[in-house]
């Protein structure tokens, strides 16, 4: 009874620490997992292998985008601010890639990618529960399968670092340059085989 519970409170001190540490617990689990390469396997359909193999003679640059409308005048926005910061030539091409954030709950798994094609712009996008982590796996599959250390571009997140990274860690999304980057330094040690990430704006 609710008298019991007042003049016994012991019972509810061990069941909020109980629950406190189970919280925790899960928490730092998550936190552990958030710079692990969780791809086991990509797939790409006809159309994205098509994009990779037009690029494969050049250098390979991905430009990041976070979907909004998905019109020509997105892609037309985004590359040029991705080309201007980061000095990158017109004529050399770019493949836009796009995450859409999966079951948070899923550490491990298989990325499916599709090709798109907008008004010429060359869209690749696939559904992942962890963005950097897809970012990354990607990256790393490219260089093996082309020999070529792929170029990555960013843009800088407004907001406070602090809060892009718990919601990384609770959402699987946030700041991802930083974290893709951090994936990329623990999968592959060697500095000159690295995946290149830029950061502009």
């Amino acid at each position: 009874t609710i008298v019991n519970v007042y003049e016994r409170p012991d019972g509810i001190r061990i069941a909020t620490v109980f629950i406190l540490a189970i919280v925790v617990t899960s928490f730092v689990s998550r936190a552990a997992r958030t710079t692990e390469l969780r791809v086991e396997k990509i797939e790409f359909d006809e159309r994205a292998k098509e994009f990779l193999n037009d690029i494969n003679k050049e250098e390979i640059r991905l430009v990041t985008n976070r979907r909004e409308i998905g019109d020509v005048e997105e892609y037309r926005f985004n590359e040029h601010e991705k080309r201007l910061d980061n000095h990158i030539p017109s004529s050399d091409p770019i493949l836009f890639f796009e995450v859409e954030l999966g079951d948070a709950s899923d550490f491990k798994g298989k990325l499916k990618v599709r090709g798109i094609e907008v008004e010429g712009y060359r869209i690749m996008r696939t559904q992942s529960p962890a963005v950097p982590n897809a970012i990354a796996a990607l990256l790393l599959h490219l260089r093996d399968k082309t020999g070529k250390i792929p170029h990555v571009y960013f843009g800088w997140s407004e907001g406070k670092p602090l809060n892009y990274l718990i919601r990384y860690v609770l959402f699987g999304e946030g700041d991802t340059a930083p974290v893709t980057r951090e994936i990329l330094r623990k999968a592959e040690p060697i500095p000159e085989r690295r995946p290149h990430v830029h950061v502009g704006g």
